[in-house]
């Protein structure tokens, strides 16, 4: 256990320092951090995160070696596909650094398809209530994005993030690959965190940014059920779901969620309300 906490903070020390910095901003530009209120429900957060996030490493720690002998042998098979399919860039005349970053885009692109649905899926009648509403009933900080129920964390982790893994393992480039984790926790960071960016031409057309997933934690009737896309706006566009978050270069910013205490918290998450 001792060195699962090291190997926690090892791969994810990056991930913590950007908590802070992200929740330093935060206090300092949004006045809403003042209220009571919501540093009751900060508190709650702070206790869910530590309660939620060490014994889900420990698990990914633990299938990561289960996996091993497995993913070996599978990396053995695939091995001449793999160097049979393989693209000689650099023969057509193009740098491997932009080769490699058309891959990394197309991979984001499917993976974000994934996401769409499976998150999708949590808004079902089945999951949302007994499972999600737990995420959506507060207000919209860095730390909602480690907010979940925990058997909701364990069914994201064998939906989403141990497949990913598996495939990185057995098809990537080898090595450490712990940072896939580390960069689904950044994000999840990032796009809950209660700041507002100024519409940037192209990118805000294209990249969810705290503004576009705040639609979809809005308590505005007309955002439900919109913008569930993690990385891209493309399936949100492509699937009838977007709402642009901006109107005349304006950020829209709504209300989120509601601010509860520490006990009506804990209710939600035993599903006593």
């Amino acid at each position: 256990m001792v060195q699962t906490l090291v190997d926690v903070w090892q791969q994810w020390r990056l991930d913590f320092a950007c908590l802070l910095v992200i929740w330093f901003c935060q206090v300092l530009f949004n006045y809403r951090f003042r209220n009571n209120r919501v540093k009751s429900q900060t508190i709650f957060n702070l206790v869910f995160l530590v309660a939620n996030v060490f014994p889900m490493a420990w698990l990914m720690s633990w299938v990561g070696r289960v996996t091993e002998p497995f993913v070996a042998r599978l990396r053995s098979t695939v091995r001449p596909v793999r160097l049979a399919v393989r693209i000689d860039f650099s023969a057509l005349g193009i740098p491997k650094y932009f080769s490699a970053i058309c891959v990394a885009i197309l991979i984001v692109i499917l993976f974000d398809f994934f996401q769409y649905w499976s998150h999708r899926l949590q808004h079902t009648r089945m999951l949302y209530r007994p499972l999600h509403q737990f995420h959506h009933n507060v207000r919209m900080t860095v730390l909602v994005g480690f907010r979940h129920h925990p058997l909701e964390n364990i069914y994201l982790y064998f939906l989403i993030s141990l497949p990913t893994t598996l495939l990185y393992r057995i098809v990537g480039p080898g090595g450490n690959y712990m940072w896939i984790q580390a960069s689904l926790l950044f994000i999840a960071m990032l796009i809950h965190a209660d700041i507002s960016i100024p519409e940037i031409p192209f990118i805000s057309a294209l990249m969810i940014l705290p503004n576009h997933h705040r639609i979809h934690h809005s308590a505005l009737e007309g955002h439900w059920d919109k913008n569930f896309g993690t990385f891209t706006t493309i399936w949100d566009r492509l699937f009838g779901t977007y709402v642009h978050p901006y109107r005349n270069g304006e950020s829209i910013y709504p209300d989120t969620g509601n601010v509860r205490s520490f006990a009506s918290n804990a209710k939600g998450l035993l599903w006593l309300n």
